[in-house]
């Protein structure tokens, strides 16, 4: 079977001015949402303190693979649940990340409304349309008249279909429906709220996603996806973040796909609220492209995020690569977590995934262990322009992805057949002020060669970063 591998993740890369565009290289995400989780908790849960032990925190890998058997299992006050047999096939992230092991529990999803900030979702794929969320209280007096499954916070308006491609692609992973074809999501009995913030042309502005943050809270998600990013800290993003997390909506957020030592915005906000994701492949080893988690401990953690398989419109999949796509598997153990315990506020959920993801095949050495490669490949920090660099067969440059898609699978929704188009296509994303999808290889700032105080300290914190947990332990006096 051939399928379109577009490493580019579509990672939209759009200017990142408040009125434009924004997408996964520098967003700032904080929420206070309406569905906070009651009373009961399990293993002690600390609701005073949103940070994690740092005890198996990494700089490299936050605190590793998550596995949503040892999850799940956790925020009922249990013991990880037992091995299954894997899916096999295209289900290998699922299989990675043991989503079978809760499925074979009961844990599905059920009942739990994940929102997808994104270019919009295909609300008729024959993969989607089932676990597509309908608004139980059409209110044509709230400022939204007709948001039946949604609303498009680019056009103001109520058509939240995708004309990209990454929003569906990121709902299949979720939420893809149990069935004989196509993709099974990580949550696939969670229902999917489309909120369209990022245009069909991948790029949004802070407003549009900030509100996106707020109707999603007010109209009952309980996990928001966030696989976008762009420009720098923003209030008024972290205001957005802390009402979600205040109002017991988990945000995941991807960490970006610029190789830097630490996630862009908004996933840099997991310090105190949400989760920032990083991408592994097949083998749990970090993909090159990722930014690592960072000296400032967040909550931060990986899932597979390489040739991913996953729905697009038209009945259509496709593989895409990126930390965009790496996001909603988390997103959709998240979604298990809450379908076995809705009681779980962000902070326990935080703390959940940090005690017990792990560091597998990242870096986790007894000794330090650095790959120079992986913060300087295509990188000039001496010079003012960002370097192309070479991507297996594909070029990708720092300010645009071009990518040729070969063997598209289509699926045939009648026959349950599937067809193959071989099809091309080019992809150009603005880089300067941008906020992008969190699927391009792009964004790594420049340092400017006439500032030696900027240069020193941004070296010295890479040079550093493997030996910062150890460092922890010295006496301070």
């Amino acid at each position: 079977m051939f399928i379109n591998n577009k490493n580019n993740d579509l990672a939209l890369q759009n200017s990142l001015n408040l009125t434009s565009s924004s997408s996964f290289d520098s967003l700032t995400t904080d929420t206070y949402t309406d569905l906070r989780r009651r009373s009961r908790s399990y293993n002690n849960f600390n609701d005073n303190n949103n940070t994690p032990s740092s005890q198996s925190y990494s700089s490299n890998n936050g605190y590793g693979l998550v596995n949503a058997g040892a999850a799940v299992a956790s925020s009922i006050g249990q013991q990880p649940f037992a091995d299954v047999p894997d899916t096999g096939g295209n289900g290998w992230g699922a299989d990675m990340l043991k989503a079978p092991e809760s499925w074979a529990k009961g844990y599905t999803g059920k009942g739990v409304v994940v929102a997808v900030l994104d270019t919009g979702v295909d609300i008729n794929h024959v993969d989607l349309k089932d676990n597509i969320w309908i608004n139980p209280n059409d209110d044509p007096n709230d400022g939204y008249a007709g948001d039946i499954h949604g609303w498009n916070f680019v056009d103001n308006n109520s058509d939240v279909m995708d004309r990209d491609g990454h929003g569906t692609h990121v709902s299949g992973t979720i939420a893809g429906e149990k069935n004989d074809y196509g993709v099974t999501g990580i949550a696939y009995d969670a229902k999917i709220m489309p909120v369209k913030v990022l245009d069909d042309n991948g790029s949004g502005s802070y407003d549009s996603i900030t509100k996106g943050i707020y109707y999603a809270v007010d109209h009952g998600a309980n996990v928001i996806n966030l696989s976008l990013g762009g420009g720098g800290a923003n209030q008024t993003m972290q205001d957005a973040l802390n009402y979600a997390s205040g109002k017991g909506v988990i945000v995941v957020m991807a960490a970006g796909n610029s190789g830097g030592a630490s996630p862009i915005y908004p996933a840099r906000y997991a310090e105190k609220t949400g989760v920032a994701v990083g991408a592994v492949d097949k083998d749990g080893n970090l993909a090159d492209f990722s930014n690592r988690a960072g000296n400032q401990q967040l909550t931060y953690v990986t899932a597979p995020g390489v040739s991913i398989y996953s729905t697009v419109p038209n009945n259509s999949y496709e593989s895409y690569s990126g930390t965009s796509m790496a996001t909603p598997h988390v997103a959709g153990v998240v979604a298990l977590m809450l379908s076995a315990n809705r009681s779980l506020n962000d902070s326990q959920v935080r703390q959940i995934l940090a005690e017990t993801s792990k560091n597998s095949g990242q870096g986790n050495n007894t000794i330090p262990s650095f790959n120079f490669g992986d913060i300087f490949s295509g990188f000039n920090p001496f010079s003012n322009s960002l370097k192309s660099t070479n991507h297996s067969s594909n070029i990708y440059n720092y300010t645009s992805g071009i990518d040729t898609a070969e063997n598209t699978i289509v699926f045939d929704g009648a026959t349950k057949n599937t067809s193959v188009n071989s099809t091309s296509a080019i992809y150009q994303y603005s880089t300067e002020n941008t906020i992008y999808k969190s699927d391009d290889y792009s964004s790594m700032t420049t340092t400017d060669p006439q500032d030696p105080q900027n240069i020193f300290e941004r070296y010295g914190k890479i040079f550093m970063a493997p030996y910062e947990p150890y460092l922890r332990l010295l006496p301070s006096s």
